[in-house]
């Protein structure tokens, strides 16, 4: 039996141990968790009254003078919380930190890494992406009022009018409505979802088979209280969202309602005569990314326009001694897969596919960017999808960076918004989107707060 001295002794060190290891651990923690979110070191001066401010979780100002916001923004994977850390003015940003994120993995996930974080340090709030536009009371005209939504005061003509969605979602289902106008009014309306087989959501709903929660109406009941508003209404007005497309303007109706309004409005604007596609001005458009790749290529967009239709269009990744993706892998030197089409093919198909549409809405993509919409494509399309669509807000008039004769600005002046430009995360519109407006939401709410 051991005796009982030794067996303090031993006990004695074990504890001390657990001690030690207890107090490194939690130092550790400290450290590492300050590092993560980026916590200023100073001492909390004053804390600010946040209620009423919807997305700001919380706002200190220190013992420096500087400010520190945290607040929230809705990204593509849920929401980004970030602490956002301001000068004594409240304008200037000494840092940004996203302390929460769950956007997708090496695509939106680099909002927080070293590399697009460390532009906002020292830049002068509000900021913006390239081709954003910001409104700010200060700088306001009567030309930047909000343009009036074209179906305001539209006459629908009598008839029965049909939209679909481009492409099934991931269960399988084609979301689309139907409308019918009769003596120019609007008199039926439904939302429905239906799969390959016939089968409809609302009838699985009313079945008991599509349940998304135990109480509060079914989806079928939703879908028919929100065609119901719009045939009271005879518009879509009264269809206020949130960034995650819910809407409290119908009362009961929780579930997302973005999908709906674009097909609503689809068969409305063509009841109403009214031309869906954007006017695009002839010339030769281009886009590229704002840094390359971690293979040193650089992803960039041509596109040209001619009677008003896009006719050529081009997506390619070229190094800086100019080789092309497209060549590299023609001539076998860029191989993803044994088999099926390769690189060039794919962009080639993926152009196309955009010639023959005249626009970018059939380009339906999940989490990881890749789609279904054109046969053969497996590679990811965000980032064309970014660029692509830069290039024909350019030809539709939204920027002015096409090469068309005579199309020059001779005025030496630059019309630029107030506030910093920043660099978005390459093929993660979305993702940086959020972290702007997060920003800017902070920025605002520390000038009504001081």
């Amino acid at each position: 039996m051991m005796n009982k001295d030794v067996k303090g002794i031993l006990a004695l060190v074990v504890v001390t141990a657990l001690s030690f290891g207890v107090i490194f651990g939690t130092g550790k923690l400290t450290k590492d968790g300050g590092e993560a979110t980026g916590e200023n070191t100073g001492t909390v001066q004053a804390e600010l009254d946040v209620s009423g401010a919807e997305n700001i979780e919380k706002a200190v100002q220190m013992d420096d003078g500087s400010y520190v916001v945290s607040v929230k923004a809705a990204g593509y994977g849920g929401d980004i919380h970030m602490d956002v850390t301001f000068d004594e003015s409240g304008k200037v940003i000494n840092s940004l930190a996203v302390t929460e994120q769950s956007e997708t993995e090496n695509l939106g996930a680099k909002i927080a890494e070293e590399e697009f974080l460390s532009q906002f340090s020292g830049i002068e709030a509000p900021v913006y992406l390239p081709g954003m536009t910001l409104e700010t009371g200060e700088e306001q005209t009567e030309s930047e009022e909000p343009q009036a939504d074209p179906l305001d005061g539209a006459v629908y003509a009598d008839g029965t009018y049909e939209a679909k969605a481009d492409a099934p979602d991931d269960n399988g289902f084609t979301e689309q409505v139907t409308m019918t106008v009769e003596n120019g009014k609007i008199t039926q309306m439904n939302w429905d979802s239906i799969s390959e087989d016939g089968t409809k959501k609302s009838d699985l709903a009313k079945n008991g088979e599509y349940v998304m929660t135990e109480d509060g109406p079914n989806w079928a009941e939703q879908s028919q209280a929100l065609t119901d508003a719009v045939i009271e209404n005879q518009s879509l007005g009264f269809l206020t969202m949130d960034e995650q497309t819910k809407t409290d303007a119908v009362a009961g109706v929780s579930i997302s309602v973005g999908s709906f309004e674009q097909l609503a409005r689809q068969c409305m604007e063509e009841a109403a005569g009214i031309s869906q596609a954007l006017t695009l001005t002839d010339g030769t458009y281009e886009a590229k990314a704002d840094a390359p790749d971690d293979n040193g290529f650089t992803e960039q967009v041509t596109m040209t326009v001619e009677n008003g239709k896009i006719t050529q269009m081009n997506w390619d990744s070229i190094s800086e001694d100019g080789t092309k993706k497209s060549d590299l892998a023609k001539n076998g030197e860029y191989v993803m897969t044994e088999d099926g089409p390769n690189w060039a093919e794919q962009s080639q198909a993926l152009t196309d596919a955009v010639i023959e549409h005249q626009s970018l809405d059939f380009l339906t993509m999940d989490e990881q960017t890749k789609t279904d919409a054109v046969a053969g494509v497996s590679i990811s399309v965000g980032s064309f999808a970014d660029l692509a669509q830069q290039c024909i807000r350019q030809a539709g008039g939204e920027t002015a960076v096409a090469n068309t004769e005579g199309s020059a600005d001779t005025s030496g002046e630059t019309t630029r918004n107030p506030g910093t430009e920043i660099d978005a995360v390459s093929g993660a519109t979305i993702s940086s989107t959020a972290v702007v407006t997060g920003i800017n939401e902070a920025y605002e709410f520390l000038q009504s707060a001081k």
